[in-house]
Formats: C-alpha cells, sequence, structure tokens
C-alpha cells in the first residue's frame, strides 16, 4: 500500500487546471484517466471546487431552457420491468483506495512507477511516479495531451517549481525533462494521452521496463 504525507491545510496551490478543463470535467466530458487526475486537485484545491459547482450550476440552468421531451407510452412499464433485474455492480473505489493501492514497480533505486487501475482508453496512461532527491525523469516527447498532479515533494519543470497540490497540463507537441526540486521525493499522478516518447537510449529502457 502506498502511503502519502498528510496534506499541509495551509497550503494553497498555485497551478491549477485550465477552465476548458474544468468545463469539460463538470460537463462529465474529460478524457477518461484524465478526469482523476483533475478530481485529485479538486480535493486540495477550494478555488477550482468552487469554480466547478459554479460551472455545475450553468449547466443545470440550461438544462431548463430545454424543451422536455415526451416519454414513451411505455415508460412506466419499462421502469417497473427492472426492478427484476440483478443488482448493480459495487460501486467504483474511491480516489484515496485507487491511489492507495496502486502497485509498485521500481525502475532504478529511488525511482518507482505504478498504473493506476482505472477506467481509460487502452493506449494512455495512468500512473504514480515517484522520483528521489536529486533525480529526475527522463527527457521525452508526448503522444498527445499530459496531466500531471503533484502529490508530495516539488517538480522542477520549464524553469517552474511545482509544489505539492499543484497541477500542470501539457500539450501534445511539448517535450521536458522534469527534476525533483528540493531535498525530498516527488510523488506524481500522471494521466497521458498515447505513451511517452523518450528521446534518448537511456529513456527508452526505462520507459519500457516502466511500460510508460
Amino acid at each position: 500500500m502506498i502511503q502519502f504525507p498528510p496534506a499541509d491545510p495551509r497550503s494553497v496551490p498555485n497551478h491549477h487546471p485550465a477552465l476548458d478543463t474544468l468545463t469539460e470535467y463538470a460537463a462529465g466530458q474529460l478524457r477518461a484517466g484524465f478526469d482523476l487526475v483533475v478530481a485529485t486537485h479538486l480535493r486540495g484545491c477550494a478555488r477550482c471546487r468552487s469554480e466547478v459547482a459554479a460551472l455545475e450550476t450553468l449547466g443545470g440552468s440550461l438544462l431548463n431552457t430545454i424543451a422536455p421531451a415526451p416519454l414513451n407510452a411505455n415508460a412506466l412499464a419499462a421502469t417497473l420491468a427492472r426492478l427484476d433485474e440483478p443488482a448493480p455492480p459495487p460501486p467504483a473505489r474511491n480516489l484515496d483506495q485507487l491511489l492507495a493501492g496502486a502497485r509498485r514497480r521500481w525502475i532504478v533505486p529511488g525511482i518507482w512507477v505504478a498504473p493506476i487501475d482505472t477506467p481509460h482508453d487502452p493506449d494512455d496512461r495512468v500512473f504514480l511516479l515517484r522520483v528521489g532527491p536529486g533525480a529526475s525523469t527522463a527527457h521525452h516527447r508526448h503522444s498527445g495531451a499530459e496531466m500531471t498532479q503533484v502529490l508530495s515533494g516539488a517538480l522542477s519543470d520549464g524553469g517552474i517549481i511545482y509544489q505539492a497540490g499543484d497541477m500542470v497540463e501539457l500539450a501534445g507537441d511539448d517535450a521536458h525533462h522534469p527534476k525533483v526540486a528540493g531535498d525530498q521525493p516527488c510523488i506524481c499522478l500522471f494521466a497521458t494521452q498515447g505513451r511517452l516518447k523518450p528521446t534518448t537510449l537511456a529513456g527508452r529502457i526505462a520507459f519500457a521496463l516502466a511500460g510508460v
């Protein structure tokens, strides 16, 4: 089981999902797997929770402007018939269960990856990555979009420091080489559209071992 240090209630994220991303999340239209990253960010970000609540309220108001559709003549009978159907499957695991239940796969000393068992496109990747102090990920490009939520420690990318609670969004044409900032390990939750594309031989070997 993966254990995370307790969140500091005084901390306030400095980097947030884009408004378009929050809008898609509120409408239930965000790409599967990426929605888990946004949900994890929302849990620790009052500002983004407030924005999502406002977007949901707006969406509900827009529904009231749609003309109601008439029910089929057999709607009641069809509903009553469903009472005899088997019970629905158990509810999906919550965020804590998903993250804590991930199984670590050590790549090199100080670095492990843990795939997350949540619905997503088979070509996408959703995983936890832990990198020790002073280490970095391999330089790589993307097949598509990438979302990163910092869960603990700090990450340096493109001259910007991302602390625990921050979320980073990158487009498909970005290339980067994130490094751990500070003297603590960094654990991040990632969702990537397609597989990552390492640009060095060492990176190709590491990514093949990690399955990302």
